[in-house]
C-alpha cells in the first residue's frame, strides 16, 4: 500500500471516529438537557376523592398531559378525602380534594384553605321507596347517606331542616359508606331512602325507587367537591398553584367542548361502559363545571353550620378560602382565551 493511501485511510478513519464521538457527545448532551429540563418541572402530589364523573376535568388534565403542558410534574391518584387531608397537613400532598373534615382541621388551627371549586353546590338526589312521597313522609323513617361529614351527610341535614325535621330525632341517619351500599341497604329493608349521585341514580330508578328530591335543583351552596392546599404552600409556591389551576381550567374547557372525550374519560376512571350511565353522569355534572370556579363563602358557610367544633359558630367562611390565584387567572384573560 502506498504511503498516500495509508495516510488517506488513516485520515478518513480519524474523521469517522471524530464524527461518531461528536454525534455521541451531542446526543448525550441533548439527552441530559431533556432530563434536566424534566427534572426542573416542579412536582405536585394531588388526589381525587372518588371515582365519580364530577372529577372528569381533573382526569382530563392528567390524561391530556395538561399539567406537563403548563410545566408541572403532577402525581394524581385516588386517595380518600380524610386520608388526603391528613397527608396535606403532614406535607405528603400539596393539593387535595378533601371532604368536610378539612373545615374541622382548619377550626383546630391547621392552615388549610380551599383554592378552587370543583362543584360549589350539592349535585345529587334523594331516592325513596314508592310509598314515600315527600320529605315529610320520612318522619320516623331511616335515611341512608355515605359517611359522617360527607356531602351526602351535609345535604341530608340541610334538606331535613328545611322540611322542619330534626336529623337523628325525627329521621334516623345511617352511614353505609358508598352509593352501592346505600342502594343495597334500601333493598334489604335497612333504610327507606338514600342520597345518590350519578350514575347510581339510574340504578336506583331501575330498582323501583322514586326521586323524592332533586337536590341539584335546590341549588344548595355547598362544597360538594373542591381543591385545597395549605396557606404556606400557596404563599411560597404561587406559580405551582397557578400552573395547576391553569391545567385544571383547560380540563374544564375540554369537558364542555368535547362531550365524547369527556364521557370516554369518565368511563376509563369509573370502569363504566354502559352508554346510558356515561351520558347520565356527563349531563348531571356538566352544569356544575364552572369556567372560573371561585369558592363561594356561602358554600363554606354551609360546612361551618354543621361543623362540630365550638369555634364554627363564630368563624368566618373566608378564613378557609384563598381565591387569589384563581381570581388573578380570571382577570388575566386566560379563561376567555381558552374558549375562543
Amino acid at each position: 500500500m502506498r504511503p498516500f493511501e495509508k495516510s488517506l485511510r488513516f485520515s478518513l478513519s480519524t474523521i469517522q471516529a471524530v464524527l461518531l464521538f461528536a454525534l455521541s457527545f451531542t446526543l448525550t448532551l441533548v439527552d441530559g438537557a431533556l432530563k434536566a429540563h424534566a427534572g426542573e418541572a416542579p412536582a405536585i402530589r394531588a388526589n381525587y376523592a372518588a371515582f365519580s364523573g364530577a372529577f372528569a376535568p381533573l382526569w382530563i388534565a392528567a390524561d391530556r398531559n395538561l399539567f406537563t403542558k403548563y410545566g408541572l410534574n403532577v402525581d394524581l391518584r385516588y386517595i380518600a378525602p380524610a386520608t388526603a387531608t391528613q397527608a396535606l397537613i403532614g406535607k405528603n400532598l400539596e393539593i387535595i380534594n378533601p371532604g368536610g373534615e378539612i373545615v374541622e382541621a382548619g377550626l383546630n388551627g391547621e392552615p388549610v384553605v380551599y383554592i378552587a371549586g370543583i362543584m360549589n353546590r350539592a349535585v345529587m338526589s334523594i331516592y325513596a321507596k314508592p310509598e314515600i312521597r315527600s320529605l315529610a313522609d320520612l318522619k320516623g323513617k331511616v335515611l341512608a347517606v355515605t359517611v359522617p361529614g360527607a356531602t351526602t351527610d351535609f345535604a341530608a341535614r340541610v334538606l331535613l331542616q328545611q322540611a322542619r325535621l330534626t336529623p337523628g330525632k325525627d329521621v334516623k341517619l345511617i352511614y353505609l359508606k358508598g352509593m352501592v351500599e346505600i342502594l343495597t341497604g334500601i333493598n334489604q329493608g335497612n333504610a327507606d331512602a338514600g342520597i345518590f349521585t350519578s350514575p347510581t341514580t339510574l340504578k336506583a330508578q331501575h330498582a323501583g325507587l322514586k326521586e323524592l328530591v332533586n337536590v341539584t335543583e335546590q341549588n344548595i351552596p355547598m362544597i360538594h367537591a373542591a381543591l385545597a392546599s395549605t396557606k404556606d404552600y400557596v404563599k411560597t409556591n404561587p406559580d405551582n398553584v397557578r400552573r395547576f389551576l391553569q391545567a385544571y381550567l383547560e380540563g374544564i374547557k375540554i369537558s364542555h367542548t368535547d362531550a365524547e372525550y369527556a364521557k370516554q374519560i369518565i368511563g376509563k376512571y369509573t370502569k363504566t361502559t354502559d352508554v346510558a350511565d356515561l351520558e347520565n353522569s356527563y349531563q348531571t355534572f356538566l352544569p356544575a363545571w364552572e369556567r372560573l370556579p371561585l369558592v363561594p363563602a356561602a358554600a363554606v358557610q354551609t360546612m361551618l353550620n354543621f361543623a362540630t367544633h365550638p369555634a364554627a359558630k363564630t368563624t368566618k367562611p373566608e378564613t378557609f378560602i384563598d381565591n387569589s390565584i384563581l381570581a388573578e387567572i380570571g382577570k388575566s384573560g386566560f379563561v376567555d382565551k381558552l374558549y375562543k
